[in-house]
């Protein structure tokens, strides 16, 4: 597959996060060391300005799932203990219309590539249904990733 081919077929696994959760935006994320990530495709209305303070900032719920190869689920950002672990992202993503944001780590076994990321404008937590499509869309994003023939 074509490196083109490979961030279209990524961009469509962002697009299929945002229908199935009801999300108004989405990105993947790729480790850039010292636990800090690296937007590689965003998509919906904040995707972008969510990826970039959480790349400038170094703080937010992407950088935390790859940290700790564990899903970060923030159902509300209004909460004052989130405003106290990312003090300089949360603001920011409120101001940007986020609500809740949900972050789930791409690994594969040992491996760590980033986290996948979906952004809410109304509070409130995913349902375990979507939680699991989010999961088995994080498997085909960590296949697309590791294609080996871009």
């Amino acid at each position: 597959m074509a490196a083109y081919e490979k961030q279209a077929a990524v961009r469509h696994v962002c697009i299929a996060c945002g229908v199935r959760t009801n999300a108004v935006g989405t990105a993947i994320y790729l480790r850039a060391g010292r636990g800090a990530v690296r937007p590689f495709e965003s998509t919906g209305c904040c995707g972008e300005e969510i990826a970039e303070l959480q790349t400038v900032h170094e703080e937010g719920p992407a950088s935390a799932a790859t940290r700790q190869n564990w899903p970060v689920l923030v159902p509300d950002l209004t909460n004052s203990s989130i405003a106290a672990r990312w003090p300089f992202f949360t603001p920011a993503a409120i101001a940007t219309g986020v609500a809740a944001v949900f972050a789930f780590p791409l690994t594969m076994g040992a491996l760590s590539l980033g986290a996948l990321e979906v952004h809410r404008d109304t509070d409130g937590s995913l349902t375990p249904g979507e939680i699991a499509e989010v999961v088995q869309l994080v498997g085909v994003a960590m296949t697309l990733l590791l294609d080996q023939s871009a």
